[in-house]
């Protein structure tokens, strides 16, 4: 138990249809809030997108059955990239939103929706190439952080002391569709929630960058939920 009689998944089963009850409307309103082009094209517009959220998995030698690097792959998939991104199902991100905040989420925003949802209703134009830019692909694959004295630590899932340092990052390997929850107890009583991670995916296993890492004190305490086998590593590094 992370809080008082409330379970995690009651409390993001809860966030989750909120979200939900909310989301095409916010996607509705995000052309009020910042006027999209006049023609939505996949040179200028889309492929950033592509390329900053999708092509970590969709690419050639990538884990997704089809790549999307060029136009003339991605424009038979209009369509279905559209109905994707609408409902969220894509890009894939196992963190629950509201719960823990991390720096790789690739994750697209209202905004980012509307200009793929317009793309796609008005016919899925090319553009012209000089329009077309580079943009890093957001890495969610396994992978070690490049920080001054950062360890990893694989640990357990269950409640134990909580190592001392500032956590950067947690990678959790659990049983398929399994979940995760992910908190630290301070001294002081204050508990930060670091993470919920749900639907659990073998085959794509990611490393959760905090955004703003966090300062774990000394006698604090790891609160970590979870339904089946479970293990979870954190990356941490000396106090800053």
């Amino acid at each position: 138990m992370l809080s008082k009689g409330i379970r995690w998944q009651t409390v993001v089963g809860l966030s989750l249809f909120l979200t939900g009850a909310v989301r095409l409307s916010a996607i509705a309103t995000a052309a009020a809030d910042v006027a999209l082009p006049a023609d939505v094209t996949y040179a200028r517009d889309i492929a950033p997108i592509l390329q900053r959220s999708c092509e970590n998995c969709h690419r050639t030698d990538g884990v997704a059955p089809m790549a999307l690097s060029t136009y003339e792959e991605v424009r038979p998939w209009a369509r279905a990239i559209k109905e994707e991104v609408l409902t969220r199902r894509m890009p894939k991100w196992q963190a629950a939103r509201g719960y823990g905040d991390f720096s790789n989420d690739p994750s697209l925003s209202p905004f980012q929706i509307a200009l793929v949802v317009a793309w796609a209703d008005g016919g899925a134009p090319r553009g012209t190439d000089a329009d077309l830019k580079t943009t890093p692909a957001t890495a969610t694959v396994v992978d070690m952080i490049a920080e001054p004295g950062a360890r990893e630590l694989k640990l357990l899932c269950r409640e134990q002391p909580a190592p001392q340092g500032t956590l950067l990052a947690i990678r959790p390997e659990l049983e398929p569709k399994g979940s995760i929850g992910v908190a630290v107890n301070f001294p002081d009583g204050r508990r930060e929630i670091v993470g919920w991670i749900r639907d659990y995916d073998p085959a794509n296993p990611t490393t959760y960058r905090l955004r703003v890492p966090l300062s774990v004190p000394g006698a604090s305490t790891l609160i970590v939920e979870a339904a089946g086998a479970c293990s979870l590593t954190l990356t941490v590094a000396e106090s800053r």
